[in-house]
């Protein structure tokens, strides 16, 4: 499994600020290639990191999305609408699972 790194971002101080969050908030997107089981197919998944700046400690959520779909173009795609709509981990799943259902 090899992991690359797709994209981040730091959520506006609006958008926080909005939501009553005084501390920075940046998500980073990771692009995972999978080909374990058999060489000439890969399958592709994604992971998203959540990583919160508080003043008193550092918090890291993350979640993995994997074997989502054999196109690369197609994890491409859906990475970029995660990254656009900063999208966090915890609702990671259910929107891949949107989005690949509407393809």
């Amino acid at each position: 499994m090899i992991k690359k790194f797709y994209g981040g971002k730091f959520i506006s101080k609006e958008r926080l600020f909005n939501e009553g969050i005084n501390y920075p908030i940046k998500i980073d997107y990771y692009k995972i290639c999978d080909n374990t089981e058999n060489k000439e197919i890969t399958q592709y998944g994604l992971e998203i990191v959540k990583t919160e700046y508080k003043t008193e400690k550092i918090n890291v959520e993350n979640e993995q999305v994997l074997k989502v779909t054999k196109e690369e173009k197609i994890i491409d795609n859906i990475l970029e609408k995660l990254k656009k709509n900063e999208v966090t981990p915890i609702i990671a799943k259910y929107i891949v699972e949107d989005l690949v259902y509407n393809l």
